[in-house]
């Protein structure tokens, strides 16, 4: 079971680039729904995985729960 959340306000995640191995920050916008990942190995260090429109992203754990409310559980 995972739970999805609604973002309040924007929040900064990273994704990795496949092709180069670096990591690419991007914002999630406000009102996206997200899920948690449970897809550990994709995650960076520090961080905890989330899902957007199917593409795995890594955020802080703190920006999660300041930044974003749970919706449901999935």
């Amino acid at each position: 079971m995972s739970l999805q959340y609604r973002l309040r306000i924007p929040i900064r995640a990273a994704i990795l680039n496949k092709m180069g191995g670096e990591q690419v920050s991007v914002t999630l916008p406000a009102g996206a729904i997200i899920r948690e990942s449970t897809k550990r190995s994709s995650t960076l260090k520090g961080m905890v995985g989330v899902y957007w429109e199917d593409r795995h992203y890594s955020v802080f754990l703190r920006d999660l729960l300041e930044k974003a409310e749970i919706v449901s559980e999935a």
